[in-house]
């Protein structure tokens, strides 16, 4: 035998994982234990007393697979694991043990018993916690059988290996003599290449020379630079012959790869001195063609146009700008009189190739045809009238006036309202070119002026590369979500796009990688945004703001006739006789199941349509044809026609039946029965439907109003609710409000406190009540629902003050009217701004009365028409007025059950007092106003309010909804 193995081997070892590395018997190796079970393993070992390890002390090492090694050795395992070719697959070398534990590593089973030779405790680089330095020896190869526990470290059953075959082995011998020889040319290519590994090399061969085979092995194995797997299979290998082969190839495979290594470095240093060469030769020729006056070989015989010869014409045809041509002339004298290999080099002919490429004097001609422009525009969307009266105005001027400088609009609007894809339709309708650039996100100054070319890799910006590829001086170029921009260390994008959107400094733009001037005073920008507020004051002021509001429930009906449903349709390749598209169930889609401001829910809806089609239609085709396929089955046998029958001809003959089966009743009989119950199932659905109309469940209760908001994607209805009683006149505010909207609440309830004898609201069951003394000793709750929504704004007073005189009196706001407006403590109401979007979002909610201050009169004319002509716009200037138009005329209310406390409570102290009650006194004198009660503030009745009992009820089922915020 090869070896032996010591005396007294213990069957179990505490098991240690190592990672990218492999202990072999004989070679030394240092650990750095950090790991948490690996610690646990080292300080089971020390001794604490002496700080040392216990004398003796012996561990198993394994190597954990990597995921690498993993995927190629899972064959050869499961080989391995089956019992076949074990004598020659290295399967058993790298069979694996999976650790039974949660993140639990994989190790080879093949390992290494070690023995501890050193062991030190040192601080680790994190100075807070301690780690070891474990220094080892391989003993022998073992086998780990499986593992005996787990916690607080791996512990494993093993089994010792001894080497297999004899060391007098004829082919063992000469195998050992090849595996020397070669590490000695290994030896020689190390030093030759000053590899620090030379050394080191020399020093493991001398000691060789007498060691025996299977050490020799192992100990070059353990010092070559070979793959984890390939090492795990040489230490798995008990038999010497195969072990040999194994470190034979890794030693060839390793000499190998040094002298393609070798051959590689002197041809790329060949190449460079022929590159030399070249260059004094083309200097030489350059010096005679000096003497012969022909520099370059122009115009002698058989002279052949190079690159830079190319180049040189390029610029040549380019009409640029004075300041333009001497730079670029400049660039190309410094370029011949350099070395293709300078790093300089390939800069300045890349400047020089995008001095050539720019469209310094290319300009497309504008199609100034107004008629045309109009059917361009009107074809691809439709109302966006503001965008399309402002683009024909363009072109009425510029086919007046020839060199006008181009328009900068910047389109807001919320989302999918068509601002991206109108930047294209108005290219079409100018006949120019059209380029986007996308500008969220953007965070460096240098994604707009470029990178100046004395940095590595620089670039020039995207306007210039926009003009580039759009191949002219003219195009429309759409800067979409310039609201997005970012701003960081590197600069602010913003700030440089200050110089491109300025029309009186855009005709000398200067991009950092050109350093000349650019013309952009012909480009036309369209920039896009959904809000206003996070672009820059500076860079707003520079472009014309057109805003798109949204569309009426009437615009996104015909967007979706002419567009939509034709674009879905043949996108899903939906025929005509597959699915109709019916007006009634246009807008039930509309109204029941997208509620937004622009229509791109409202693809996506119609899109779901189309797709539940063609699935409808798939698998009527699939029965249709199968049932001929077997009809003509059937007739094959009886009289053979099956060879005639073609699934194209059954397909294009039922292809009606097949996509849409139409039902042959009678008109008036059962097909009119048909149609009911299909409209009687749209009815029943609406339980289903994405959106309902809720504010009439929300406003028949005291104490709620309705306001409107604007938001960045359009406007948006909200409800106010608020909750008096009893209490020590705290107020008390939910709805993660901002400081304004706070604030605008506090002034809804001091001009609550302070006005309530002008209001006239003292008298309720026909006695006198004072509401003052009550409001006093009461707390106020006032919730802004969709608390996950941050709010904040001024122009929810007038909808606040409705709301706590709601809950203060017991009287209900108008379930049909929205209001908005911002208040002041002297009672004005004041003009707010987004009417067009919160009237629209109003009148999608279903909305029939809108109070608006009466300063916002002249923005009503911006909504559309059929809006207006649907809906009742009421204007006022004070808070009085719009509580008479918030809240019904003869309204029939009891007394609140907690003011009633109060006036028993005061009553009770007054009587106590000695004071008279004023209890059922409604004298004009003593309570500041006359005793009756204004015209529009008594009562109709509103349901069944009659009674103490009633009002109670009522007030139960409003208090516990706003209580539970508390």
């Amino acid at each position: 035998m090869a070896n032996t193995l010591p005396l007294g081997r213990p069957r179990e070892l505490p098991l240690l994982e190592i990672r990218k590395r492999v202990l072999f018997p004989g070679v030394l190796l240092r650990l750095q234990i950090g790991r948490a079970k690996s610690v646990k393993l080292v300080e089971s070992i020390w001794d604490a007393q002496n700080r040392t390890f216990k004398k003796g002390s012996m561990i198993g090492v394994c190597t954990v697979q990597r995921e690498a090694d993993g995927s190629s050795a899972s064959r050869k395992r499961q080989v391995g694991e089956a019992g076949e070719a074990e004598d020659e697959d290295p399967a058993e070398a790298l069979e694996v043990l999976e650790v039974p534990e949660k993140d639990g590593p994989t190790v080879y089973r093949a390992g290494t018993v070690a023995r501890v030779l050193q062991l030190s405790r040192v601080n680790s680089s994190d100075n807070q916690s301690f780690q070891f330095s474990l220094l080892v020896e391989g003993v022998a190869r073992m086998r780990v059988n499986n593992l005996v526990s787990t916690q607080p470290f791996h512990v494993a059953q093993i089994s010792w290996l001894a080497d297999e075959g004899s060391v007098n082995d004829t082919e063992v011998r000469a195998l050992a003599i090849n595996v020397r020889e070669i590490a000695r040319n290994l030896l020689e290519l190390q030093r030759k290449r000053n590899s620090p590994s030379g050394k080191k090399t020399k020093e493991v061969i001398e000691n060789l020379e007498r060691a025996a085979p299977g050490r020799l092995a192992d100990l070059l194995s353990a010092n070559m630079d070979a793959d984890v797997e390939e090492k795990q299979s040489v230490l798995g290998e008990l038999h010497l012959v195969p072990r040999l082969r194994r470190t034979l190839e890794l030693l060839n495979r390793q000499v190998e790869v040094f002298k393609i290594s070798d051959k590689i470095q002197s041809e790329v240093e060949g190449k460079l001195k022929s590159t030399q060469r070249e260059y004094y030769l083309r200097q030489q020729l350059r010096a005679i063609n000096d003497e012969l006056g022909q520099m370059s070989g122009k115009g002698g015989p058989g002279a052949e146009k190079d690159e830079m010869e190319l180049l040189e014409e390029n610029l040549a045809k380019v009409d640029m700008p004075e300041e333009a041509r001497l730079s670029a002339d400049r660039e190309l004298q410094r370029l011949k009189q350099m070395q293709p290999s300078q790093p300089e080099y390939s800069v300045i002919r890349t400047f020089l190739e995008l001095m050539a490429e720019l469209p310094w004097d290319k300009t497309t001609k504008d199609n100034l045809d107004v008629v045309n422009a109009r059917e361009v525009l009107d074809a691809d969307h439709h109302a966006l009238d503001k965008v399309k009266k402002r683009i024909i105005e363009f072109l009425a001027v510029r086919s007046l006036k020839n060199d006008m400088k181009g328009p900068i609009l910047c389109l807001a609007g919320p989302p999918g309202v068509g601002k991206t894809s109108l930047g294209k339709s108005v290219a079409d309708a100018l006949g120019r070119k059209f380029r986007r650039i996308a500008l969220g996100g953007v965070r460096d100054e240098a994604e707009i002026r470029g990178h100046r070319r004395t940095y590595i890799g620089a670039l020039p910006g995207n306007i210039v590369t926009t003009l580039k590829k759009a191949g002219t001086n003219n195009p429309v170029v759409l800067l979409d979500e310039i609201d997005k921009l970012g701003r960081d260390m590197r600069g602010d994008p913003a700030s440089a796009l200050l110089e491109v959107l300025d029309p009186e400094q855009n005709d000398s733009f200067v991009d950092h990688y050109l350093n000349v001037p650019f013309d952009l005073s012909k480009v036309m920008f369209i920039a896009t945004a959904n809000r206003l507020d996070t672009i820059p004051a500076p860079l707003l002021d520079r472009m014309e703001i057109i805003e798109l509001p949204g569309y009426t429930m009437s615009e996104k009906h015909q967007i979706a006739v002419k567009h939509l449903v034709p674009k879905q349709m043949e996108r899903h390749g939906i025929a005509g006789d597959h699915i109709e598209f019916t007006p009634s169930a246009v807008d039930i889609v509309i109204d029941s199941y997208t509620r937004e401001a622009g229509v791109r829910n409202l693809d996506r809806e119609i899109a779901a349509l189309c797709r539940f089609a063609a699935v409808k239609v798939a698998e009527s085709r699939d029965r249709v044809l199968h049932a001929r396929l077997e009809e003509a089955r059937e007739g094959s046998v009886a009289g053979g026609s099956l060879a005639h029958l073609h699934v194209a001809e059954v397909v294009d003959q039922d292809e009606a039946a097949a996509g849409r089966p139409i039902p042959s009743f009678p008109p008036g009989e059962e097909g009119d029965g048909l149609a009911a119950d299909h409209e009687a199932k749209a009815d029943g659905d609406e339980d289903e439907d994405d959106y309902e109309s809720e504010i009439a469940q929300r406003t028949a209760l005291p104490g709620v109003s309705t306001g409107m908001a604007w938001t960045q994607v359009g406007g948006e209805i909200l409800f106010i609710e608020a909750w008096l009683h009893r209490g020590n006149g705290r107020v008390q505010l939910t709805g993660q409000l901002g400081k304004v909207m706070e604030e605008s609440v506090r002034a809804a309830l001091s001009f609550v406190r302070g006005h309530l004898n002008e209001l006239n609201l003292n008298q309720i069951e026909g006695q006198f009540v004072d509401l003052q003394t009550a409001i006093t000793k009461a707390d106020l709750h006032v919730h802004f629902p969709a608390g996950g929504v941050p709010k904040d704004g001024p122009s929810a007073g007038v909808a606040v003050t409705a709301a706590i005189l709601s809950a203060l009196t017991g009287r209900c706001v108008r379930p049909d009217t929205a209001c908005t407006g911002e208040i002041t403590l002297r009672g004005l109401v004041l003009p707010v701004g987004g009417i067009k979007e919160k009237v629209l979002a109003a009148h999608r909610a279903g909305i029939k009365r809108i109070v608006l201050p009466k300063r916002n009169s002249k923005d009503v004319i911006e909504i559309p028409e059929e809006v207006r002509a649907e809906l009742e716009i009421v204007h006022v200037d004070n808070i009085l007025d719009a509580m008479a138009q918030l809240f019904e005329a003869d309204q029939k209310v009891t007394v609140p059950s907690w003011i009633k406390e109060i006036d028993d409570d005061e009553r009770k102290r007054k009587k106590a007092s000695g004071r008279k009650d004023p209890i059922g006194q409604i004298p004009g004198d003593a309570t500041g106003s006359g005793g009756e009660v204004p015209p529009h503030w008594s009562a109709a009745p509103r349901g069944n309010h009659d009674g103490d009992h009633d009002a109670r009820n009522v007030r139960d089922l409003c208090g516990p909804i706003l209580e539970s915020s508390l």
